[in-house]
C-alpha cells in the first residue's frame, strides 16, 4: 500500500481525532536507518527541550514516562496492516508536570523493495482533552439518541443516559466489558455485520433490527467509525414498528375467512377512533388541541345566536381563558425539552380536576393552554381564574427535578357578533396585559388591550407598506478571527425606521413578520440587499457576508433561486453564508433539503443562537453546517467556571462536527481573551463593531 492509499484509509479516523486538538500541534520526522529523528518548534515547545546540544531523539528518551516507552515508539514503527498508528502517552517535564501527548504518523515512504525509509505525523498536547471529557459527556448525556462508543476491541468506553435506559445496564457493568460479552444474541446477526464492517471497512452504517431477550426491542441504529473504534447512535423503535406491523395485519386480514374479515374490520374501526382522537386531542397531553377547540366553541357561539334569534336569552353566553406558563423558556433551556414537555403534561393534569361540567379544556400550543366557560358571570370567571392559577403554584416533580411554575391568565366574555377567533385574540390581547401586570396574573380583555391590540394591527399595517416600498435597511454588524483581529465577514441585519415612530425594534418587528405573514418578502429583500453588497465587498480577503433566514422562507425552489441570485450578481457562493435557527434544522425536512443543495453548490450555513434550542447529536452529524454561532447568552457568562465550560464544550463538539464556530455578544475585553482562550474561531459584539450602513465603511481588524 502507498503512502497515499494509507492516508486515505485512515482519513475518517484522524477527522474523529481531531476532537482532541486542545494544545499546540506539533510536527516531527523520523528516519529508521539512522534513528534519526526531526521535529519542529512546536514540538520542541511540548517537548521543553531547553538542553544545549541534546538532539531531538535524545530529548525524547529523556522526557516519555518509562512506563508509556513502548506505546509512544509504537508510533514510528508499528504498521501492521497498513494502518498508520496513532498513540497517547506521557511526558514528564523537569518540574514534575505530567502532560498527555497524542502523537499519529500521517505519512509513510518506503523504497522500491517497500522498507520505510521515512515517517512523518503530528504531535499534539491532549492534556486538557481530559480536564473536558466530563464536561463533553454531559452534553452527551443530553441527546434524546442512545449513544455509544466501541474501542478497537468492541469493549465499551462511553455510554450515555439514554443509551443505559434502552440497553438495560449501567456504566459500572458495561464500560470496558466487549459488546458481544454483554449482549452475546447480537453475534451472527445483522448487529454484529454492520459493526464489523465498519470498524474493518471504516463504513457507515443504519438499519433497524430486533434485539431479543432480554430488551426485547426493536432499534434503529447508525453506526459510524471513529478513530478510536466506532459510535453507535439508536431508538427505540418498537411501538413505531408495533404500529406498522398492525398495518400490515389489517391488509393480510382481509384476505382471510369473514370470520377473520369482521376482526379485520373490527380493529381497522379501533385505529379510526385512534385516528379521530389523535386528529381532536393534543399528541402531549392528552387535552383537546387548538383545532378542536375552535371547533366546540364556535359550536357554542352558533348555538347561542339560535338560541336569541328563537327568543332564548343568556345573560353571559361564554367566556374564554387563555393561559400561559410564565418563564416556561428558562426550563426549557436549562433542563432540556423531555422535562419540560414533562411538565407540561402534569401542569395539564392539574388543570383537568379543575373543570365543572360543560367546560373544556385544551393545549393551545406551546405552553399555552385555554378553558371555554358556559354560563358563567365575569365574578365566577374570576374565581375559576385565580383557581387555575392556585393549583400551579405548588411544587411539580419532574424526573427528580422540584419545580415551581406560575401562570398568567387573559379573560374575555363574547359579544354581540363575536366569533372564536376574536375571543381567543381577545383573551390573548389580556394575556398579555396579565404580563405586563408582573406574571402570574389574571387580566380582563378591555379597552386598553384592545387599544394595543389596535396600534399592533396599524404597526403590522405599516411594516407591510414598509416592505412593499423598499423603506427595509440593512446594516452590517462585523465578525472577526479571534486570534488574528483580522475582518473575515458582517452579518445582514434588517432596520426599519418608522416615519412617526422613529427606530423600530427588530425584537418587534421581525416576530410581526413572521406573524403576518411579511417574513418570505422581508427575508428576500435583506438576501438582495445583501448579495449586492457582497458584489462591491469582492476584493476583500476570506469574507463572508451573512444573512438570517427563517424557516418559513426554506420551501421548494428556495435554493435554485438563491443561486440564480448570485449568478445574476455574479457573487461566488463561498462568500455568502445563511444563518438558521436549531428549531429548523431539527423538524423541517425541506427546509433541510433546500439548504442541504445550498451547502453543496458552496454555500455556508450556519447554526444561529447555538445551544438555546434542541438537537439531536445523530441529526447534527449529518446537517449541512458550516458554523455554531454561541449565543451571547453564554458569552456573557464566560467568565464564571459553569459559563466557560459550557462555551469550551461547545467549541469542542464543533470540532468534532468539522465546523467553525463564532462568539456573539462580545462587550468586554475580558470576554474577549476567554473567547480566544477557549479556542472560539470568530468573535463580533459591541466591543469590536456596532451594526452600521455599508456606506459607513467596514473595519479590517479591530
Amino acid at each position: 500500500m502507498s503512502s497515499e492509499q494509507e492516508r486515505s484509509a485512515n482519513a475518517h479516523d484522524f477527522s474523529w481525532g481531531t476532537a482532541m486538538e486542545y494544545g499546540g500541534i506539533g510536527l516531527f520526522s523520523w528516519t529508521p536507518a539512522t534513528n534519526d529523528l526531526w521535529w519542529d518548534d512546536r514540538s520542541a515547545q511540548i517537548f521543553a527541550a531547553d538542553r544545549a546540544g541534546e538532539t531531538p531523539i535524545e530529548t525524547w528518551r529523556r522526557r516519555v514516562h518509562p512506563d508509556d516507552k513502548v506505546p509512544s515508539q509504537e508510533a514510528f514503527t508499528n504498521y501492521a496492516d497498513g494502518v498508520l498508528p496513532e498513540r497517547t502517552y506521557r511526558i514528564v517535564l523537569d518540574d514534575g508536570t505530567v502532560r498527555h501527548l497524542l502523537a499519529r504518523t500521517t505519512d509513510v515512504m518506503r523504497d522500491e523493495d517497500g522498507t520505510v525509509t521515512r515517517t512523518s505525523g503530528v504531535t499534539v498536547d491532549v492534556t486538557n482533552a481530559h480536564e473536558a471529557e466530563g464536561r463533553l459527556a454531559t452534553m452527551l448525556d443530553s441527546i434524546s439518541d442512545g449513544f455509544f462508543l466501541l474501542d478497537r476491541d468492541f469493549r465499551f468506553t462511553f455510554v450515555n443516559r439514554q443509551g443505559h435506559l434502552i440497553l438495560g445496564n449501567t456504566s459500572a457493568n458495561l464500560l470496558g466489558r466487549s459488546l458481544w460479552e454483554a449482549y452475546p444474541a447480537a453475534l451472527g446477526t445483522t448487529f454484529e455485520e454492520a459493526y464489523r464492517r465498519a470498524m474493518d471497512e471504516r463504513v457507515s452504517g443504519r438499519f433497524e433490527e430486533f434485539y431479543p431477550e432480554p430488551l426485547n426491542v426493536w432499534v434503529e441504529v447508525r453506526v459510524e467509525p471513529a478513530a478510536e473504534g466506532i459510535v453507535v447512535f439508536f431508538q427505540d423503535v418498537s411501538e413505531r414498528r408495533a404500529r406498522r406491523e398492525e398495518r400490515e395485519q389489517l391488509l393480510a386480514a382481509e384476505r382471510l375467512s369473514r370470520r377473520k374479515a369482521d376482526h379485520a374490520r373490527a380493529a381497522a374501526e379501533r385505529a379510526k377512533e385512534q385516528l379521530a382522537y389523535q386528529a381532536t386531542h393534543d399528541s402531549l397531553t392528552g387535552l383537546v388541541n387548538r383545532g378542536e377547540f375552535a371547533r366546540v366553541g364556535q359550536a357554542a357561539i352558533d348555538e347561542i345566536h339560535a338560541a336569541g334569534r328563537a327568543g332564548g336569552t343568556s345573560e353571559w353566553p361564554l367566556t374564554v381563558l387563555f393561559m400561559d406558563v410564565d418563564r416556561f423558556k428558562l426550563i426549557n433551556d436549562a433542563l432540556g425539552h423531555a422535562v419540560g414537555d414533562a411538565l407540561l403534561v402534569k401542569i395539564g393534569e392539574r388543570l383537568s380536576r379543575e373543570l365543572q361540567h360543560g367546560d373544556v379544556l385544551a393545549r393551545q400550543g406551546g405552553d399555552e393552554f385555554v378553558v371555554l366557560l358556559r354560563d358563567v358571570s365575569p365574578d365566577e370567571a374570576q374565581v375559576v381564574a385565580e383557581r387555575m392559577c392556585g393549583v400551579v403554584r405548588g411544587t411539580f416533580d419532574v424526573d427528580g427535578h422540584d419545580l415551581t411554575a406560575t401562570l398568567s391568565v387573559g379573560i374575555a366574555a363574547s359579544g354581540p357578533g363575536a366569533s372564536i377567533e376574536t375571543l381567543l385574540r381577545d383573551a390573548d390581547v389580556a394575556l398579555y396585559r396579565a404580563k405586563d401586570l408582573g406574571r402570574d396574573q389574571v387580566a380582563w380583555f378591555d379597552a386598553e388591550s384592545h387599544r394595543r391590540l389596535l396600534h399592533r394591527i396599524a404597526l403590522e399595517s405599516d411594516l407591510h407598506d414598509a416592505v412593499t416600498d423598499g423603506a427595509i435597511e440593512v446594516h452590517y454588524q462585523p465578525s472577526f478571527a479571534a486570534a488574528e483581529h483580522q475582518l473575515r465577514g458582517v452579518e445582514a441585519l434588517a432596520r426599519w425606521t418608522h416615519p412617526q415612530r422613529g427606530a423600530v425594534s427588530p425584537e418587534v418587528f421581525i416576530p410581526l413578520a413572521e406573524e403576518c405573514g411579511l417574513i418570505t418578502r422581508l427575508g428576500r429583500q435583506v438576501l438582495e440587499l445583501a448579495v449586492r453588497q457582497a458584489a462591491q465587498w469582492i476584493l476583500v480577503p476570506d469574507f463572508t457576508v451573512w444573512v438570517n433566514v427563517s424557516g418559513r422562507e426554506l420551501t421548494p425552489g428556495y435554493a435554485v433561486s438563491v443561486l440564480d441570485l448570485l449568478a445574476q450578481e455574479r457573487v461566488p457562493a463561498h462568500r455568502i453564508g445563511l444563518e438558521v435557527t436549531e428549531s429548523v434544522l431539527a423538524d423541517e425536512n425541506v427546509a433541510v433539503e433546500e439548504l442541504r443543495l445550498l451547502h453543496g453548490a458552496g454555500v455556508a450555513v450556519a447554526i444561529d443562537d447555538f445551544g438555546t434550542g434542541y438537537s439531536s447529536l445523530s441529526r447534527l452529524v449529518t446537517l449541512p453546517v458550516s458554523l455554531l454561532k454561541i449565543d451571547k447568552s453564554f458569552v456573557s457568562g464566560i467568565e464564571t467556571s459553569s459559563g466557560y465550560a459550557t462555551v469550551d464544550v461547545i467549541v469542542r463538539l464543533a470540532r468534532t462536527l468539522g465546523v467553525h464556530t463564532v462568539a456573539e455578544g462580545v462587550e468586554t475585553f475580558g470576554q474577549l481573551e476567554l473567547v480566544r482562550e477557549a479556542g472560539v474561531d470568530f468573535a463580533s459584539g459591541f466591543l469590536l463593531g456596532r451594526p452600521a450602513p455599508a456606506q459607513a465603511g467596514i473595519p479590517r481588524c479591530y
